[in-house]
């Protein structure tokens, strides 16, 4: 028979040890840093947000106009917002980016086909303006990713000065895009007699004139139906100088020329940049040298 305690020996007991604590993971990523659920930063939400404000802007734009004013404008504040809150928590993404600019177009887009209708005088002219800011942006896309740029707001080296200037200088580029949508939100409250009847300044709309007419020369070679026979001035518009609309819509005018004028000149340079993908000019100086 084995002396007691006898067992400690034949069997020692493991030294006690303290419990070893897990190994603490590393914290993830909290809901206001950049995180890989991307499809809920907080500039997308803010996105949505626009897309929905949109809407119901052009829902409601033939029915309550002042409603649809507020929504739109408070759309147009969250393309500001977004930005800001990409950059604030380091949220900036690919998809956050074509968001924007894919809600940008159709927002524009759909806020010139309601003033195409009500005002259909002006069909043309909208949709005109439609085709050009919508080609020149794809265009610009498209040739940014054949040339591997990091944004179609990246602009050459050899671009005029005023394009460069819309796109290196934030300030200036928020200016005229403002004013676009402005004038054209002028446009749309300028349709509802109520808020077209808020009087303005009286001495600016003294200053403004009563109607802007185009000079045309004769032009013989269109159908008679045209009317542009003969030499005639066209009144393009009759201003109601008393609405402040209308004067608002007045000051925004240049921003609105340089914008539509960046618009036309992204285009052509796209197209520009479209040949040189297929003959680039050093392969062209190249093959020249060859044949010499």
């Amino acid at each position: 028979r084995a002396p007691p305690g006898s067992a400690h020996v034949l069997f020692p007991m493991p030294p006690k040890t303290r419990a070893s604590a897990p190994a603490r993971s590393a914290a993830a990523p909290g809901f206001f840093q950049r995180h890989p659920n991307v499809f809920v930063y907080v500039p997308n939400l803010i996105g949505y947000a626009r897309v929905a404000l949109a809407s119901a802007a052009l829902a409601w734009a033939f029915t309550d106009v002042p409603f649809a004013l507020c929504a739109y404008f408070l759309s147009f504040v969250c393309d500001e917002l977004d930005g800001r809150f990409a950059r604030m928590f380091d949220q900036c993404s690919e998809f956050g980016k074509l968001l924007d600019m894919v809600t940008d177009r159709l927002a524009t887009a759909g806020l010139l086909m309601v003033l195409s209708s009500k005002f259909p005088r002006w069909f043309w002219v909208t949709l005109q303006l439609l085709l050009i800011d919508v080609a020149s942006h794809w265009l610009q896309m498209y040739t940014s990713l054949l040339s591997a740029k990091k944004s179609h707001k990246d602009v050459s080296k050899n671009a005029n000065v005023v394009l460069r200037l819309y796109y290196t200088n934030r300030a200036f580029m928020g200016v005229c895009c403002v004013s676009a949508e402005v004038l054209y939100l002028c446009a749309l409250a300028l349709s509802d007699a109520t808020i077209a009847n808020v009087n303005g300044v009286n001495v600016f709309a003294n200053a403004l004139p009563k109607t802007l007419s185009v000079s045309v020369p004769a032009l013989p070679f269109l159908p008679v139906s045209c009317g542009l026979a003969v030499a005639k001035t066209i009144t393009v518009i009759t201003l109601n100088r008393a609405s402040l609309a209308t004067q608002i819509a007045v000051l925004t005018i240049p921003g609105w020329l340089v914008k539509q004028w960046t618009n036309v000149a992204s285009l052509a340079e796209a197209c520009v940049a479209l040949v040189e993908f297929d003959f680039p000019k050093g392969k062209e100086k190249e093959n020249n040298r060859k044949k010499r």
